[in-house]
């Protein structure tokens, strides 16, 4: 079917949770118990992987992150009109911004990780020349290709003395990257720092955001990372530049032809204090996925990236930002949540049955659940001041397993939502 924007959905046939979701009686029986109404929504594939082949979702690759067809369906459901000004406070790496500047929709979003607010930023410029763009390639490889060979005879570290460039200062630094090809990785961002052009300097961090991954001596796992030491496999560092590299390509000649987009706009803030980046607006609707309390950082997870790209100095600088994260529970986070019980906001104690379970099993873990509602609280409690008349919006959001106990994240913020004042 088509809506009244000319987006495009398919017709979706009706399907019961316990079709996808193993144990669906425990779930039906505490909506029931708390007098919650259900429907369950066939969208088909709602996850990262259903964004690998569409234009710009595909440039970055980010495993907790939903599919733009699940964007497509709320703007859809929610009856988005291009008037309406769409609202993501948890960008991920802008799927719901990227699709509404495609679809001509007004929309912002709020992201606290440098890596990922960098990524959306870069990937909302599309008005470039193509052809200049698509030209310069050949100008990077011969570049690269010469100082290569100018600098074959020295080890990664003499070549950042006579370069006058710096190692990235991650932990563990040659566990992350072989050494030739750290050095190799080094020699094309320099390449690029002095034959990109300004004008695709975009574009060009993109590619090396990814590539420093896709080069990197690890697994891929969902959906965080961890080392693989003992892998074989051959990694080209021009290759994947040259594919990531056509790819962009690409996807800038499919978006150039789409007419009337309305260039979203990207904040890096924290989505707890929303009246320092929203006075003026108002949400007609809102399309996002929080972090889930189920002990994943995002910190943690894109650091590779993020000393790479020379968006964090060090280690303390990570963690304090974790720190600050809805979720975040990696290094100083941890150190903090061990210590002693932490009081949930007031407002939303009566809601936060897990703790007179999980807290005598693992504190840790306690603390850890009630940060995340506490500061979703304080988002929610923000948001509220900025929703028009009218507002609709959907939290994607996952359950998780604290220490054997369950916690009904969809319940728990259903009851923030609507009792928050």
């Amino acid at each position: 079917m088509t809506n009244k924007q000319g987006l495009l959905f398919p017709e979706f046939e009706k399907i019961t949770l316990s079709q996808i979701c193993e144990n669906a009686d425990e779930y039906i029986e505490e909506y029931e118990k708390y007098n919650i109404n259900y429907e369950v929504l066939n969208v088909n594939d709602v996850t990262f992987k259903a964004g690998t082949k569409e234009a710009v979702h595909s440039w970055f690759r980010l495993t907790p992150s939903y599919s733009p067809e699940l964007v497509r369906f709320f703007l859809n459901y929610f009856e988005v009109k291009k008037t309406d000004f769409v609202f993501d406070p948890f960008n991920g790496k802008g799927t719901t911004i990227v699709e509404c500047q495609k679809n001509g929709i007004k929309s912002a979003a709020i992201e606290l990780n440098p890596l990922l607010y960098n990524i959306t930023k870069w990937s909302l410029n599309w008005d470039i020349n193509i052809e200049i763009f698509k030209a310069e390639k050949d100008i990077i490889e011969k570049a690269f290709i010469k100082q290569i060979k100018k600098y074959e005879l020295l080890d990664v570290e003499e070549y950042a003395i006579k370069a006058k460039v710096e190692i990235p200062k991650i932990h563990n630094v040659y566990r992350w990257w072989q050494k030739e090809v750290l050095k190799e990785l080094m020699i094309l961002k320099e390449v690029i720092n002095k034959k990109g052009s300004s004008e695709f300097k975009d574009f060009y961090n993109i590619i090396m955001s990814v590539i420093s991954l896709d080069c990197a001596n690890v697994h891929r796992n969902h959906p965080t990372i961890s080392f693989d030491d003992n892998h074989s496999r051959i990694i080209n560092v021009w290759s994947e530049f040259s594919m990531n590299f056509d790819k962009v390509i690409n996807d800038l000649k499919e978006v150039s032809e789409l007419k009337n987009i309305e260039k979203a706009v990207i904040i890096n803030g924290d989505s707890t204090k929303l009246s320092k980046y929203l006075n003026g607006y108002k949400i007609d609707a809102l399309i996002t996925s929080p972090p889930y309390p189920n002990r994943f950082s995002y910190i943690h997870t894109t650091r590779p990236q993020l000393f790479f790209m020379d968006l964090i100095d060090n280690a303390t600088e990570a963690t304090e930002l974790d720190l600050k994260a809805i979720g975040g529970t990696w290094g100083r986070a941890t150190s903090i949540l061990q210590k002693d019980f932490l009081e949930p906001n007031k407002e939303i104690s009566e809601f936060l049955d897990y703790i007179p379970l999980l807290k005598p099993k693992n504190l840790l873990m306690c603390n850890y659940a009630t940060k995340y509602f506490n500061m979703m609280h304080d988002h929610i409690k923000e948001l509220k001041q900025y929703a028009n008349d009218g507002f609709k919006g959907v939290y994607v959001v996952g359950n998780s397993r604290l220490s054997g106990i369950e916690i009904f994240t969809e319940i728990i913020l259903g009851k923030i939502l609507i009792n928050s004042s």
